[in-house]
């Protein structure tokens, strides 16, 4: 709890918390409301909203913002989990991330929705705005390695390409965003896996994330791309695509 803290308190917290702002390349989440143990004792309403609004004025001091991401019921009250990020001015935090995956799961598609914010149409609308050549866009399979961002603000609200009222270039995205996530689309089809190995070298991904489509399972380019990416040492996460059609036995 974070309760009317005396000057000298309040430089001491705000000191710590630019620590945490470092460490965290320029994020930090507090959760207030839990013992140093972990234990979720949780605050009164008072107590909390006191705590919230301290925590923001210790945002403010450092040139950044605070949101509440989450309020859960404690043992005694309330407990809240607090976002705090750094404003977007001239920096921004750029987490880039290898889409890989087997042929025909549905990676260039993920791509367009993310960074576009608009649904698929069920017939390779969002794929569109990934692909780069007329034969891809002709064939619906990636051959090269495309690049698509998006954005975050400080409050953590998505910036995509496909803006409220126009659409934005990469720069607009750029200077609206505190944190952008860069997607590197790769090509799933066996006779590129040559491009695939360099997307995931010459392009330093921090993260891999590798598509499997429901409706194939783990196919032999899968373990290939899988097998890459932990030869290379990148973090891996898995998304499961075409749930809705894939095969019961298959999915099982």
């Amino acid at each position: 709890q974070l309760l009317d803290p005396s000057p000298e308190r309040f430089e001491h917290l705000v000191s710590q918390l630019k620590y945490r702002l470092q460490e965290g390349l320029g994020e930090a989440v507090y959760e207030i409301g839990r013992e140093d143990d972990g234990t979720p004792r949780g605050l009164s309403e008072v107590e909390l909203e006191a705590s919230l609004q301290t925590l923001g004025r210790m945002a403010k001091a450092l040139n950044a913002d605070s949101q509440v991401v989450s309020i859960k019921q404690g043992e005694k009250g309330k407990c809240a989990a607090v976002l705090i990020r750094k404003l977007a001015h001239d920096r921004y935090l750029d987490i880039r991330v290898a889409v890989a995956g087997n042929v025909d799961s549905g990676k260039s598609t993920l791509i367009g929705v993310l960074t576009r914010g608009v649904l698929d149409n069920g017939r390779g609308l969002a794929r569109l705005n990934v692909f780069t050549h007329k034969h891809e866009i002709e064939s619906g399979r990636t051959s090269s390695i495309s690049q698509q961002v998006m954005g975050f603000d400080a409050h953590g609200n998505t910036i995509t390409q496909q803006g409220p009222s126009k659409t934005l270039s990469w720069e607009e995205v750029l200077e609206q965003s505190a944190k952008t996530i860069t997607f590197f689309d790769l090509a799933g089809h066996e006779k590129y896996l040559k491009t695939t190995v360099f997307g995931m070298t010459g392009h330093l991904p921090d993260y891999v994330m590798v598509m499997i489509g429901a409706n194939m399972g783990i196919t032999r380019i899968t373990r290939e791309h899988l097998g890459i990416a932990i030869a290379l040492g990148v973090p891996i996460f898995c998304v499961v695509t075409k749930v809705d059609i894939a095969p019961e036995h298959v999915l099982k």
